[in-house]
């Protein structure tokens, strides 16, 4: 009879006939394969029996015999491997997931997926990627341990490091520059950032849209936006105890040489000069360094909180001044020419930072970001400069 073993027992041993042993094999790939393609169905060791062709009894024996464990240990394994997939590449919540695997109670999914894996499946869910586009906000992802699978190519130079496993977009700077939906849908984002409101009304047909307000604080309102977009507040909160603890220690070296001095940002362009306040390019020097702005810059920021910058003549540079200037000077022969011309200037060499020799240039790409990653790796850059200048100069009081 198939499937019986042999009553002859030479040595004392029964002698299994290759068929029947091939024939049970295939028995029992034939409930494997109807787990692999049913485990999110209600399956029961009666049925898979049934499909094999045997008892329930000796099915759960020439079960383990072939595959080293009990059918319902090998679906409930099978179950969670799936699980595992879901929790680390899709947005769906724990919830959703516990069923789409086949467990109507989420709770019992949860506690047969930390006797595997150790921890509950919550743990996963927040070690793992999202899936992010990011138009903008490269430096507040990646400040949350999130690598994006797409970035926009505005973000691959400066301070910011593009992932080699991240798709570079090329979006216009377009105020409404026109998307290509299917291009972001293949993509399989779990949210978009973006910096752009204009954007919303197309991105929301691709995924959750997460806004930065280019107004708010870079660190402590917009990493925290997108930190909450993504669930991962707790990453943020540790990364800014990182930052305030960098910041504390830096203020404690310049504050000891420095003082009260004064810092000054002067942008060179082409047509124009600024003067900058203390946002962006000024947030390094004024926000996380708490150095010293000149008067005229406090008081416009008190009278305005988004106050950017000034645009001034070289005239006019006497009204900002600092005992330290940092130029930033466009990439340009237009902006270098003027940068030439004004060196030449009774008011240039009239500046107390210049007097001084404390004038520090600084890469107008690596200064334009302002992100988190980016701020913490400028106001490095600024204390470098600003410390390595003392160690060659005594600098008088500014009462003197």
């Amino acid at each position: 009879m198939p499937g019986q073993e042999s009553t002859d027992k030479p040595h004392g041993q029964p002698r299994i006939h290759p068929h029947h042993v091939q024939d049970s094999r295939n028995k029992i790939n034939r409930t494997v394969v109807h787990m692999e393609e049913h485990f999110e169905e209600a399956i029961s060791r009666e049925q898979l029996a049934v499909i094999a062709g045997l008892n329930p009894e000796h099915y759960s024996r020439m079960f383990s015999k072939y595959k080293g464990v009990s059918p319902i240990s090998y679906l409930t394994g099978l179950r969670m491997e799936k699980a595992m997939e879901l929790i680390k590449h899709s947005q769906y919540s724990i919830a959703e997931i516990a069923r789409r695997v086949g467990y109507s109670d989420p709770y019992h999914f949860s506690r047969r997926f930390k006797q595997l894996y150790g921890a509950a499946p919550t743990h996963f869910k927040k070690q793992a990627w999202p899936r992010v586009i990011a138009l903008e906000g490269l430096g507040h992802c990646q400040a949350l341990g999130v690598d994006p699978v797409a970035v926009n190519l505005e973000h691959t130079n400066g301070y910011l490091r593009v992932p080699e496993s991240s798709q570079i977009l090329n979006i216009s700077p377009d105020i409404t520059p026109k998307l290509d939906i299917n291009q972001l849908l293949a993509l399989s984002p779990y949210a978009i950032v973006t910096s752009n409101p204009l954007l919303e009304q197309q991105l929301v047909k691709v995924a959750p849209v997460i806004k930065i307000d280019v107004l708010e604080d870079p660190i402590y309102k917009q990493l925290f936006a997108v930190a909450e977009g993504l669930d991962r507040e707790l990453e943020a909160l540790a990364w800014v105890g990182s930052y305030e603890t960098q910041c504390t220690e830096l203020r404690s070296h310049l504050f000891g040489f420095m003082g009260g001095e004064r810092v000054a940002i002067l942008r060179v362009r082409e047509q124009l000069l600024q003067v900058y306040g203390m946002l962006n390019m000024g947030y390094p020097l004024y926000h996380s360094l708490q150095l010293t702005p000149p008067e005229k810059i406090s008081m416009q920021c008190i009278c305005n909180v988004h106050f950017h910058s000034s645009v001034i003549t070289i005239e006019e540079l006497p009204f900002f001044e600092a005992e330290h200037l940092f130029v930033v000077v466009q990439p340009d022969d237009g902006a270098n020419k003027q940068w030439q011309g004004i060196t030449q200037t009774e008011a240039w060499r009239n500046f107390p930072a210049v007097r001084r020799g404390n004038i520090h240039h600084l890469d107008v790409g690596k200064w334009l970001s302002n992100d988190p990653v980016s701020i913490t790796m400028q106001m490095h850059e600024a204390a470098e400069k600003l410390m390595r200048r003392h160690r060659h100069h005594n600098y008088p009081s500014r009462m003197q």
